[in-house]
């Protein structure tokens, strides 16, 4: 079958054994009547040249956007020294986190991050940070294979990483290839280590006329981590009364988390577009984008332990006094099936007004070692989006959920975005200029607030949202962002206010009895100061309104100055020093049985600040790094501990070597 009959058979034959749906749709270059007749020409030249490199070594690659469903804008590989200490590209430490002082540990995002639409949620993935999703994947288009080697290693010890990736175009517009890491950080304190593994098998496929385009990908993520409990007692830290790191007292010496993903998904689209037989500059005609979505995500989840009273960690033992195994499994199957009357991202968009609409389809089936659950969602979903001379644009979208989990969410949100400048190679999203978004969302906590059931942990909280009886009860949020980007220099401010919002403490779930507020502030620069200067700029502001149900640091920051030697036209040298910094708070503490954070008022942490100085050099498609980590240790107060009674790394040195080959 050709292109059309073969998407609509594959559509018709997925409708009919589950309904489909999700949010909106954009990509390529628009084309219809209200284009000139040079921007149909454009059209056509970049339908032509999309997804194809030009020229011996080049790579290029684009990341999906949720509303893109046409041809891709690509950007071409690029491999700048600036930041390369940070030694994974895919983790660029490009937000604010605490963490627990180990590569690989979960981690927690101190910056608020507003909800946008509806759905089922099982439970923050403290590994988010770490594991490979459709959604921070690169997807390739080469002139040739293209091939690059990653090693880092702490001179012996504490950590190995290696990370290897291959992609090639084995066909006109098909590009095929796989991405492997794995790293072992062994860790300074007793049942500290880390060790993961990630595995990722991607492509991409664009017709000749380009009319259809398919991505897809498998993913398999395997974090394996130490689960101490933190130190025993934090003094013996601050006054380093023991040198020796391993001889410090933990509270648990043989738990343990495992976290086992495999995921499997593919994205399709069709343009429905027309080429007159005369002139493909002036006949050409759009009808729209039909695109599909398939997702598969399956995730075991199990904790092992030999705690007992005497750690004093735990004091609750719901099923052995002796030993815990604790595990869980969640297995979530998508569709998503929508239509666009244009393309939402491309710009210049060619039509005045844009409507895209569509239906999401999930089956999740979880269980654990007593319960078994089943649920089937279904949530329709519209997007509006009006443009006014390519320099303003206005949109609104809109959804709801009909399930047995998530019945009656819904989520709704208006944008205004105006662009300071008409440029065609850029998309939307990527476009500089001044953004106003106001949001809504009426939504079902994530499920492990509703229950949860382990050796130390148990809640069974019935809910009804009329009645508002407890964690699970719906929660309602209201929430306006700004965002302004020009030249480098980007800034968000954003703040929302909560309704029943549903958090962890100690013992388990609560919800707040208060309404609240809470706020960022987020901006950044990587600028070059002249020739041999280069400085990273990142800081964050927070406030939060009522501190019983959220804490966040006032201030953050993440700085890099270094200077820049060039060694002719074959090297370059970077030398500089990076440094973290956060005001004083309580930051949330870490329960390894949850592998989750949860609100507390006792310890404060931060107010410390923890530098690194760094060498990089480039020899054409090499780049190596040197970096000594906490080079200020015993200079100031040891206090550098991010997350209760975690302290982060002591000094220690690390290297590291990127090697790119093109054929």
């Amino acid at each position: 079958m050709r292109g059309w009959k073969f998407l609509i058979f594959v559509a018709v034959l997925t409708a009919s054994f589950s309904a489909m749906g999700q949010e909106p749709v954009p990509g390529e270059e628009a084309v219809g009547s209200s284009l000139t007749p040079q921007q149909r020409r454009d059209s056509i030249r970049r339908a032509k040249l999309a997804g194809m490199a030009k020229s011996r070594g080049e790579t290029v690659y684009f990341y999906d956007l949720p509303m893109q469903s046409g041809l891709p804008v690509f950007d071409t590989m690029s491999y700048p020294l600036d930041g390369f200490q940070i030694y994974d590209e895919a983790y660029k430490h490009n937000d604010f986190r605490a963490n627990r002082g180990n590569f690989g540990m979960p981690d927690q995002l101190l910056e608020y991050m507003p909800r946008h639409s509806s759905g089922f949620t099982l439970r923050t993935n403290p590994f988010s940070s770490w594991f490979y999703t459709p959604q921070n994947t690169p997807f390739y288009q080469t002139k040739n294979p293209y091939t690059t080697l990653y090693f880092v290693n702490n001179f012996g010890k504490d950590l190995n990483y290696f990370k290897a990736t291959y992609y090639q175009n084995v066909a006109r517009g098909l590009n095929l290839g796989v991405d492997f890491r794995v790293y072992d950080a062994y860790g300074a304190y007793i049942n500290s280590h880390s060790n993961q593994y990630n595995l990722r098998v991607s492509g991409n496929y664009i017709s000749r006329d380009a009319k259809y385009r398919i991505i897809f990908g498998y993913f398999h993520n395997v974090a394996a981590v130490g689960e101490n409990g933190g130190i025993k007692y934090d003094s013996l830290f601050f006054k380093n009364s023991i040198n020796n790191r391993l001889r410090m007292p933990v509270y648990m010496e043989k738990a343990s988390n495992r976290w086992r993903e495999n995921r499997y998904f593919f994205k399709q689209s069709y343009h429905f577009y027309k080429t007159g037989k005369d002139s493909i500059a002036e006949n050409n005609r759009s009808f729209g984008y039909l695109t599909h979505e398939f997702d598969v995500e399956d995730l075991y989840m199990r904790y092992r332990d030999k705690t007992t009273a005497a750690d004093g960690l735990y004091t609750d033992f719901f099923l052995s006094p002796q030993e815990s195994s604790d595990k869980s499994n969640l297995m979530k199957m998508t569709n998503r099936l929508f239509y666009s009357s244009a393309d939402m991202e491309y710009i210049p968009f060619g039509y005045r007004f844009k409507v895209a609409a569509g239906i999401k389809n999930e089956y999740i089936r979880w269980h654990d070692q007593i319960r078994r659950e089943e649920w089937l969602q279904l949530a329709p979903f519209v997007q509006l989006q009006f443009d006014f001379a390519d320099r303003v644009v206005l949109e609104g979208y809109a959804d709801v959920n009909f399930g047995d989990y998530n019945i009656f969410d819904m989520a709704a949100w208006v944008r205004l975005k105006y662009l300071f400048k008409n440029d065609r190679e850029r998309t939307l999203s990527k476009r500089d200029g001044i953004q106003l978004h106001l949001g809504w969302s009426d939504y079902t906590p994530d499920m492990i607030y509703s229950y949860h059931f382990s050796n130390h942990h148990y809640w069974d909280n019935k809910y009804n949202m009329y009645n508002c009886e407890g964690p699970g009860m719906h929660s309602m949020e209201y929430n306006i962002q700004l965002d302004f980007s020009y030249k480098g220099w980007w800034a968000r401010f954003k703040a929302s206010y909560l309704d029943n919002y549903t958090f962890f403490k100690k013992n388990g779930p609560v919800t707040a009895y208060d309404d609240f507020w809470v706020a960022n502030a987020v901006l950044g620069k990587n600028a070059h100061i002249g020739k041999y200067v280069g400085l990273d700029n990142l800081l964050m502001f927070s406030y939060v309104s009522n501190q019983d149900y959220m804490h966040l640091p006032l201030f953050a920051l993440q700085e890099s100055l270094y200077g820049i030697i060039p060694v002719k036209n074959i090297a370059q040298i970077q030398i500089g020093l990076e440094f973290v910094y956060n005001t004083s708070y309580y930051a949330d503490a870490y329960d390894p049985s949850l592998a989750s954070y949860y609100w507390q008022d006792e310890v404060k942490t931060g107010n410390f600040f923890f530098m690194n100085v760094f060498a990089n050099l480039q020899i054409k498609r090499a780049n190596f790094f040197v970096k000594g980590i906490n080079i200020a240790e015993g200079l100031f107060k040891r206090n550098y501990i991010q997350t209760p009674h975690y302290p982060l790394l002591d000094r220690c040195f690390r290297f590291g070597i990127s090697w790119r080959f093109f054929d």
